[in-house]
């Protein structure tokens, strides 16, 4: 269940999906976005927008969702977005995992749930 987060401004609010309920349809949604609107050098910016499309679900700020229209981020005032961006990192992680790498012991222990890596 998604509840309120406090945005910089007094006030303000933004409420932000679970990132436990996210769907791979969530995550090939961010990832067909980025993919269409990024330009060289811009990823983390189509990123981050792509993201809050799909995980914003309301605010307080007198604006469309970005689901309904992705230039409302430019609207944002700057320290309402900066913490936008802090809030969605929750998010950003159930989408992109970070690999965990196997230490050389995991990789050798026979108790390791992977495959020893060849050499």
């Amino acid at each position: 269940m998604s509840e309120r987060q406090p945005l910089a401004t007094d006030g303000s609010w933004v409420q932000i999906r679970d990132p436990h309920m996210l769907k791979s349809g969530d995550k090939r949604a961010v990832l067909r976005a980025i993919r269409d609107n990024a330009e060289a050098g811009e990823v983390a910016l189509s990123m981050l927008d792509a993201i809050a499309t799909v995980a914003i679900e309301a605010w307080s700020l007198q604006l469309p969702v970005p689901s309904q229209d992705l230039k409302v981020l430019d609207m944002m005032e700057i320290a309402d977005y900066d913490k936008l961006s802090t809030l969605l990192g929750p998010t950003q992680d159930a989408l992109f995992p970070t690999p965990v790498e196997e230490t050389p012991e995991q990789a050798e222990d026979p108790a390791s749930p992977t495959e020893p890596s060849a050499a």
